[in-house]
Formats: C-alpha cells, sequence, structure tokens
C-alpha cells in the first residue's frame, strides 16, 4: 500500500517541487539551504499546499458525469459544453478541472453536476473553505476575512467573493430556517451549574446601500424644493436586529450563549420568535432556572424585554398546574 501510494505521488509535479524544496533545504550552498526558518516555512506551506492542490483536483474530478443526457428533479438536461477548465477555491488554493456543463431541453441556464455532487458553493467554493469564510464573515467585515486568508497562505478569496457567499448561503438557510434551527436546539445541552437564563433585545445602525440612495434622492428632491432640513435620525442608515440568549451559573458566570442577528425588519418580528423558541426550549427542560431580560432604554426593546419574563413565566406555572392536575 504504502510503495502504490509512493508511486501515485511521483507523478505529481508538485511532489516534485516539494522534494526539491527539501533536498536544497539540506544543503547549505544553496538558497534554501540559508533562508531564514521563517522563509523556509512559508515555502514549504506553499510546496505542501501546492501539493495538495493537485490531489484535490484528481479527486475532484471523479464527481464529473459523461453521459449526454441527465435527470435532475424529473427535468431532462441534455450536454451543451464538454470538458471546460474551471477553477474552483478550496481551503489551500485554487484548482483547476475541466467538467461537463448540461442545459434544460427548453433552454436556460447551464448546469455543472460536479459542483452538484461535490458540494461547491456559488460555483467556486469547495464546502471546506466555503465553511471557514462563512464563520469569518461572521466575525469581521469581507476585507478582514480577505486579509486573514492571505495570511493564512489561502490564495483566491477575495473581498467581494467574501461578500457574496453569506448572502448566497441564507437564501437556502431562510428556505429551511424554522426546521434547521429546530434541530439545533434539540442539540443544545444545558450546562449543569447554569442558574440564570437571560434574554436580550437591542439594535444596531448600519449603513445600508438602498436607504443610502432612498437618502440621497430625497435630500436631491429637498434641495429641488428649497428645503435644507436634515430628517431626523442618520440618513442612509437601518437597524440591524441582535440579540441572545445566554446561561449564567449561580455566581453570574457566562456559560453558553446563543446569538442571533437579522437583517432591518419591521419591529424584528423574526428575531423575536427566534428568541422566543430558544427561551422555550430551554425552559422546556429546566423550568426551574430564573429567566432575566437585559434591554436599554429603546422603548420598543424594553417592551418585548418585559414580556417574556412574564410570559414565560405563567406558562412554567400553568405546564406545573396541569401536571399536578391533568383532568
Amino acid at each position: 500500500m504504502r510503495q502504490d501510494t509512493t508511486s501515485a505521488l511521483a507523478g505529481l509535479a508538485s511532489f516534485a517541487k516539494l522534494q526539491d524544496l527539501l533536498v536544497a533545504r539540506s544543503k547549505e550552498g544553496c538558497a534554501e539551504g540559508t533562508m531564514t526558518f521563517e522563509a523556509f516555512e512559508v515555502a514549504l506551506g506553499h510546496a505542501v499546499r501546492g501539493l495538495e492542490n493537485e490531489l484535490k483536483a484528481a479527486d475532484l474530478a471523479r464527481y464529473d458525469v459523461d453521459a449526454n443526457v441527465v435527470m435532475v428533479d424529473g427535468q431532462e438536461w441534455r450536454k451543451c459544453l464538454e470538458q471546460q477548465p474551471k477553477t474552483s477555491r478550496s481551503a489551500s488554493g485554487p484548482i483547476t478541472v475541466a467538467r461537463n456543463l448540461y442545459r434544460p431541453v427548453d433552454g436556460g441556464q447551464c448546469l455543472c453536476p460536479l459542483e452538484l455532487r461535490a458540494g461547491i458553493s456559488g460555483g467556486l467554493y469547495t464546502p471546506v473553505l466555503a465553511r471557514q469564510v462563512t464563520y469569518l464573515m461572521g466575525h469581521m467585515t469581507a476585507d478582514e476575512t480577505s486579509q486573514v486568508c492571505t495570511e493564512l497562505g489561502i490564495s483566491g478569496p477575495s473581498s467581494s467573493s467574501c461578500d457574496r457567499l453569506p448572502k448566497l448561503l441564507s437564501a437556502v438557510w431562510e428556505s429551511h430556517r424554522a426546521p434547521w434551527e429546530g434541530a439545533l436546539r434539540q442539540q443544545e445541552v444545558g450546562a449543569a451549574e447554569a442558574a440564570v437564563v437571560a434574554v436580550s433585545l437591542d439594535g444596531v445602525m448600519v449603513p445600508d446601500k438602498e436607504a443610502q440612495r432612498f437618502a440621497k434622492a430625497a435630500r436631491e428632491a429637498a434641495t429641488k424644493q428649497g428645503l435644507a432640513k436634515q430628517g431626523s435620525g442618520p440618513a442612509g442608515y437601518r437597524e440591524v436586529g441582535c440579540g441572545t440568549v445566554t446561561l449564567f451559573d449561580a455566581d453570574a458566570k457566562q456559560l453558553d450563549p446563543v446569538r442571533y442577528g437579522r437583517a432591518p425588519e419591521y419591529k424584528k418580528q423574526t428575531l423575536i420568535a427566534q428568541l422566543d423558541a430558544e427561551l422555550a426550549s430551554i425552559l422546556a427542560v429546566r423550568p426551574d432556572w430564573a429567566i432575566v431580560a437585559l434591554a436599554d432604554g429603546a422603548e420598543e426593546t424594553w417592551r418585548y424585554c418585559a414580556r417574556p419574563v412574564c410570559y414565560f413565566q405563567k406558562s412554567m406555572q400553568l405546564h406545573r398546574s396541569c401536571c399536578k392536575h391533568p383532568k
């Protein structure tokens, strides 16, 4: 088995480059032998990722389909382009693989079976890189995410592509959000030392392209009418909803926070429903935990945070009453 694997690697150009680097490193008279450890670490990482890319490309090619006609969801698709090379982005760098494309019999946008079968997101990202970029985008901006990828030696994810990926995945998530969130809640296990569950709701004003265009049009219209007064509130900004459901122990130490964020929406209806569902799921298992609501002075926010404490306490009282007197 080891002999067969070595023979397979020996035929790869990237493996030969890795071997050349290691041999040269052992010789003091050449540039590789005199480079600093930091420089060698960078060169070694680049060579190893090159080998990884070549191995991934060979494996990704296995997911292609070579047939004149394929059926997708009961619809017939016919081959329209054959062995078209395309570069995908992976966690180790770009990988280029030739693939077949298919078009509906009645015409329309092409489909790539290889991408569907391998789980390529947006026709670009491999599953692992898509997960990594999505995670980073949940903690920083698109520019920062791209810079982190570059710093880690992952070439490819640009700021614009990093910005597009969460929007693409969000559309899929939203179409299945309720059942998927329910499945995630079923996997949650509250810490044994928890004594308090806290729920909070807030909003953050962020710049919005659509709102900025609307604000610009409003300013231009006001200028034409001879009005120069600025409307109340920052122009071109909308409120993003954010909320948390957090467990604390008896000493007020934070244990397991669950964080939610939603795009601007009227009265944060979806976010409120998410917080309610999360809180209900926790209290269904541990109705003895105390409930604390956290909020600033905003009237709308405080109206919600005053409600769940009362509502869920009454619900738990009713539940316990029904258990004692089932009839």
